[in-house]
């Protein structure tokens, strides 16, 4: 599933969509049981029944029976990744370590071809823009979004193996993608996820001045061989004259007029509502609103956003009460930051290689939470 994940979204819906219909079978049969006494599964369950809930319903009001049941099977799709990859961990010991190299190879995979595209091998043909490396996908916020994960993932493994000069080259390559796909939002969001990762698991001095040396290479390196990142950069806090305003701003704009039509439970679906308004607007209207928060207020309303981020706030939560149990914990606080800072500026919730990889990893992130509180015996 991850190396489907970074590789091929195609491959990525059969393997959902298998699953799930197989799980469905197996369930309704009788044939699979599964053990919900657990309270890290019943937190997290009835936040996500919420979140499909008002996702579902609010699409049935604005857009009608048949985008309502799209909105159920593709939300439920959401829940399903993230609950099979929780009970497969809890399911075996062993079964940790599986989905741990799963997502490990896939990173791997995903890195190493995002430095082909750096030194122009893009043997598959993927990219779409020549001094913005992308990895497998056409988008560079997909890939680096993915990096996300990766980078925080890579950190945790550093923390724990022995084998420490291996992670340390792989965190390398990896920052050192994610500053050559020159996606700003992603940068900003990891930069400061990062200091929050420090402080959580109290980083000592050395490590800190360690990693900050590796990510000032990877830094070097970009400004020799790639400007276009810096400019970039740049841009954002010293525009010059002949930069133009930022689209963004008027996006905002057009996405909270449209709010306003229906604060409640939405406006409708991207890019038909924008297109519906397009005479009120002298504006080119993009397919979202380039922020995750003032997407789901048009399409789901102020009730969709507060079970969104209900949704999250009870990640958060459990992970704060395992905080001591498991660096996975600080790795997925620090994930979920450094995504809800880029949400600022993406809508990386609709980017399916991105969501599903976020769903995955903490999917298995909260089912080894839960093996150990099973382990210890107590309740978490």
């Amino acid at each position: 599933m991850p190396v489907a994940l970074v590789t091929s979204i195609t491959l990525t819906g059969i393997l959902i969509f298998s699953g799930a219909s197989i799980f469905a079978i197996l369930y309704l049969s009788g044939r699979k049981k599964l053990n919900l006494d657990n309270e890290v599964f019943q937190t997290l369950n009835s936040a996500f029944m919420l979140y499909i809930f008002v996702f579902t319903f609010t699409k049935f009001v604005n857009s009608g029976l048949s985008e309502g049941i799209n909105a159920l099977f593709r939300y439920c799709q959401d829940y399903f990744v993230f609950a099979w990859v929780m009970f497969y961990v809890l399911k075996k010991d062993q079964n940790t370590n599986h989905i741990k190299n799963a997502i490990l190879v896939a990173g791997i995979i995903s890195v190493i071809y995002g430095l082909l595209q750096f030194f122009h091998l893009d043997i598959f043909d993927r990219q779409a823009i020549h001094h913005r490396i992308s990895g497998f996908h056409k988008n560079p916020y997909s890939y680096a979004g993915q990096l996300i994960i990766f980078v925080f993932f890579f950190l945790s493994l550093l923390s724990e193996s022995k084998n420490k000069l291996f992670y340390l080259l792989l965190l390398t390559c990896t920052i050192f993608c994610v500053l050559n796909s020159s996606e700003r939002a992603v940068i900003f969001g990891i930069a400061i996820a990062i200091v929050i990762y420090f402080c959580l698991n109290k980083v000592s001095t050395k490590n800190i001045f360690l990693i900050s040396g590796l990510t000032l290479i990877s830094l070097i390196l970009t400004a020799i061989f790639n400007h276009t990142v810096l400019n970039r950069i740049r841009n954002v806090f010293f525009p010059g004259k002949n930069i133009k305003p930022n689209s963004r701003l008027k996006l905002w704009g057009i996405a909270i007029a449209l709010w306003k039509k229906n604060m409640l439970f939405g406006a409708g679906t991207f890019p038909k509502i924008y297109h519906e308004t397009s005479d009120l607007f002298t504006f080119k209207i993009w397919t979202h609103a380039h922020n995750v928060y003032l997407q789901i207020l048009v399409t789901n309303g102020i009730l969709g956003l507060i079970s969104y981020l209900y949704l999250f706030y009870s990640f958060i939560r459990v992970l704060l009460w395992n905080l001591s149990k498991s660096k996975y914990s600080s790795c997925l606080i620090s994930i979920i930051i450094a995504f809800f800072i880029e949400g600022i500026f993406e809508y990386f919730w609709g980017d399916s290689e991105v969501k599903y990889l976020l769903l995955y990893f903490s999917g298995f992130v909260f089912g080894y939470l839960a093996m150990l509180s099973l382990k210890e015996g107590e309740k978490v």
